[in-house]
């Protein structure tokens, strides 16, 4: 999977030009392009200056958007931070809803719902955001209840959609609490060294991802 530095592939450098060359009234797909383009600009700079180093009137002008257009869709910078949070969360589980429908073996579908797991979950974007979230976890603790509501719960829940499936060959009672289990056993410890600086490289994901499905069905299914 190709690692991303920021909420989308532009720069914010080619954001701001983009959003230079449009003039006029916006028509509605254009207005939900500069919408996009808002969020990716502003991903950038929370992700390379942090929370409190970025500023709407950065953003705007990066953008080369006025600020009284920013602030007509975010009353400050905890709104625009928890829209970019949510444009990222949708991202990163877009690819989770193929799994629920797989009609694949469970060991194999773990291993997919792993892979993708811990592979976005190790991006560069991700790790920034994440470190944001706890930095802030005192003074802005929706982010924290966002980030598990629309972003672990949904993960949660397309694992149970899995497991469920599955259901005669295991022995679980609860399966999101399961669920829950399985994701924390992919993506915990690798998550932390990340956030400490310590890289997991992209050829050591297979085996960190093996080794926890492994585990997880061990103690999963019926023997």
């Amino acid at each position: 999977m190709a690692r991303r530095t920021s909420g989308g592939s532009r720069s914010v450098g080619a954001a701001a030009a983009a959003a230079k060359r449009h003039g006029g009234r916006p028509t509605i797909a254009e207005a939900k392009r500069r919408q996009e383009l808002l969020l990716d600009v502003a991903g950038t700079m929370f992700m390379t200056l942090g929370y409190d180093g970025a500023s709407i009137d950065a953003v705007a002008e990066a953008a080369g958007m006025s600020k009284r257009t920013v602030y007509a869709h975010y009353a400050d910078k905890s709104a625009l931070f928890s829209a970019v949070l949510r444009q990222l969360i949708d991202r990163w589980l877009a690819p989770i809803c193929r799994f629920e429908a797989s009609r694949d073996a469970l060991d194999a579908t773990l291993m997919e719902i792993g892979r993708h797991l811990l592979s976005s979950t190790l991006e560069p974007s991700a790790v920034r955001v994440h470190r944001i979230i706890v930095a802030e976890a005192e003074r802005q603790p929706g982010f924290g209840r966002l980030a598990d509501t629309e972003g672990g719960k949904r993960a949660v829940r397309a694992i149970a959609i899995v497991l469920q499936r599955h259901r005669q060959d295991l022995r679980l009672a609860d399966l999101e609490t399961a669920a829950a289990q399985f994701m924390s056993l992919v993506i915990d410890h690798y998550l932390r060294l990340a956030c400490l600086g310590v890289e997991t490289g992209a050829q050591d994901i297979e085996g960190c991802v093996r080794t926890a499905v492994d585990l997880f069905l061990n103690g999963a299914l019926r023997r």
